[in-house]
């Protein structure tokens, strides 16, 4: 779907007929729709990041439980061994998981900066094109090689 100037400002009594003005619109655009496709990744990314600090908070508390719980059985109190052995379970999945989540928030973000990296490359490209192509077409004279000679008026010319 192409935009014209009109359909973003409104203004139908202003017309233009310009095909880049519509492509550099159309190229904008295109690349609006990728970050913002890139912005719910990063948004996962962030979540992912949340999760990785609750699961270090909780794992710090089961450490904290687990040496008072070690600390107790040196002084000689009772202890639940079952309990003991239970927070150590939940210390070992907690720091899987921890590993797990790491792991996947560095492969999101590069995969994230790699697409932010190509969509701006190829925007990038894509206007390097067009101005390659608008450089090729474009004369250059060096003044010195210009000979100015006095211009007429259309009066001065039909009276001659």
């Amino acid at each position: 779907m192409a935009l014209k100037f009109s359909d973003i400002f409104g203004n139908t009594d202003v017309t233009i007929n310009n095909q880049k003005l519509e492509e550099v619109f159309n190229k904008t655009r295109d690349m609006a729709e990728n970050v913002g496709k890139k912005s719910v990744e990063r948004l996962e990314i962030s979540r992912k990041k949340v999760e990785y600090l609750d699961a270090k908070t909780k794992l710090a508390k089961l450490y904290e439980k687990y040496g008072e719980m070690q600390y107790n059985s040196f002084i000689g109190e009772t202890v639940d061994s079952e309990e003991l052995e239970n927070i150590a379970q939940r210390i070992a999945g907690l720091r899987e998981r921890i590993e797990l989540l790491s792991d996947e928030i560095e492969q999101a973000k590069a995969e994230f900066n790699e697409a932010v990296a190509a969509a701006t490359k190829k925007t990038r490209d894509a206007f390097q094109k067009e101005f390659d192509k608008k450089a090729k077409n474009e004369v250059t004279v060096d003044a010195d090689e210009l000979d100015v000679t006095e211009a007429e008026t259309e009066e001065e010319a039909t009276e001659e």
